[in-house]
């Protein structure tokens, strides 16, 4: 198995795009991605929950977009 440090940016160079990212398993999906090292676009209807959710990741690594489905 590799070890953790090479393991953990296995997503790098990717973006994934989350519905619903912005609380419950998306903003879980969305945290776990980015320490993988993916960049994240988080698509939901709450603005004031995915605005926070991305600064609190960074705007190099996420950025929130409103949404509905």
């Amino acid at each position: 198995m590799a070890e953790p440090s090479l393991q953990k940016k296995k997503l790098e160079g990717k973006v994934a795009i989350i519905t619903g990212g912005a609380s419950g398993i998306g903003e879980a999906t969305t945290r776990l991605l980015c320490t993988h090292g993916a960049k994240i676009v988080i698509g939901d209807i709450e603005d004031e929950k995915g605005q926070k959710v991305a600064e609190s990741i960074g705007s190099n690594l996420c950025s929130y977009i409103h949404c509905e489905l």
